[in-house]
Parts: C-alpha cells; sequence; structure tokens
C-alpha cells in the first residue's frame, strides 16, 4: 500500500460546501452562474424568476427566489464530479435548513449518461420553517435499480418549488459508504 488515505467518493462535493460555508457575497445570481466552479443554481428560462443570494462565513447560503412566472423549476446544483458507487451501500444527505414561510424541497442524485442524464429522487421531502431544522435522508444503492454505480458525471441537485419564497441553507453534507 503507498498511500494510507482514503478522502472517498464524497470528498470533492464536501470540499466543495466547505469552499461555500467560507465565502462572503451579496447580491443577484444569474441561472447557471456559478457561485464557484461546480455549484450554481438553475431557473427554468421560460420562467421570469429573480435570484438574490446571501452567504457569510459559517452559512451556506440563503437564497431568496421572486417568482412573477413560475416555471418548471428552480435547483441548485452541487458537483460530485463522478463519485464512484461501485462497492458502496449507501449515499445519504445532512441538510440544515430554514425559512420564514413554510416550504419544501426534493433532493435528487443526478447522474450523466450518454445522451442525457438520470435522475435518482431521495424518498423524504425536506420541510424548511421558521425554525432551524436538520433534515437526513439516503438512498440505499442496491434497491435503486435505475441507478448506474459509474457515471462520467454526477450532481446532488436540490429542487425548490417554483415560487416566491426565501431559504437559508446553513449547512450541508454528504456521505457515501
Amino acid at each position: 500500500m503507498t498511500h494510507n488515505l482514503d478522502l472517498g467518493p464524497d470528498a470533492g462535493a464536501n470540499h466543495l460546501l466547505a469552499l461555500l460555508r467560507g465565502l462572503s457575497f451579496s447580491g443577484p445570481v444569474a441561472s447557471d452562474s456559478p457561485l464557484l466552479p461546480g455549484l450554481f443554481f438553475s431557473l427554468d428560462p421560460e420562467s421570469s424568476t429573480q435570484l438574490r443570494c446571501h452567504s457569510t462565513p459559517g452559512m451556506m447560503v440563503e437564497a431568496e427566489f421572486t417568482v412573477a412566472r413560475p416555471g418548471r423549476w428552480m435547483a441548485l446544483h452541487i458537483n460530485l464530479s463522478e463519485a464512484d458507487l461501485r462497492g458502496r451501500q449507501v449515499l445519504g444527505v445532512v441538510c440544515k435548513s430554514h425559512s420564514p414561510a413554510a416550504t419544501t424541497f426534493r433532493l435528487c442524485l443526478r447522474s450523466g449518461r450518454e445522451g442525457g442524464f438520470t435522475d435518482t429522487f431521495f424518498r423524504k421531502t425536506v420541510v424548511a420553517y421558521a425554525e432551524t431544522s436538520t433534515h437526513l435522508d439516503a438512498l440505499m444503492l442496491d434497491a435503486e435499480p435505475g441507478l448506474p454505480p459509474e457515471a462520467p458525471w454526477r450532481e446532488l441537485v436540490l429542487f425548490f418549488r417554483p415560487e416566491t419564497s426565501k431559504i437559508t441553507l446553513q449547512d450541508l453534507r454528504i456521505f457515501i459508504v
């Protein structure tokens, strides 16, 4: 054995999230414009949606969506690189969030494939409300027949409701075991 360091398939994504927790910024954010390389919001171009984000060190991001005409999606994409899942049993997410008005969002593992991608949604819906809450969800990889163990790229996608809302993501961690 030449190395005794195994960072695991979740290391890149958790490093990206740690960088976001260290940023300080405030202002409008355009769809598909990276907050960091591999981390961006995507808004349906057929919608009329404005996005403002705010972050201070120690807090990931506060996203304020103003929707004049709803679209089909509003999402935060987090690059997981290729995240090789061969020999792994579980891919999980821990999310700490809050929102002044109760709202929900869905977590999705997006896996690249030739000609497109495959989405695998987590079973639980995240509920954000006035008090800070922690959400834990996991995909049992063997129980997901449509989830490829290998993919050229992967993303964790947070799909927000296409409505005017404000959501604070205080923390987000990914684990693959």
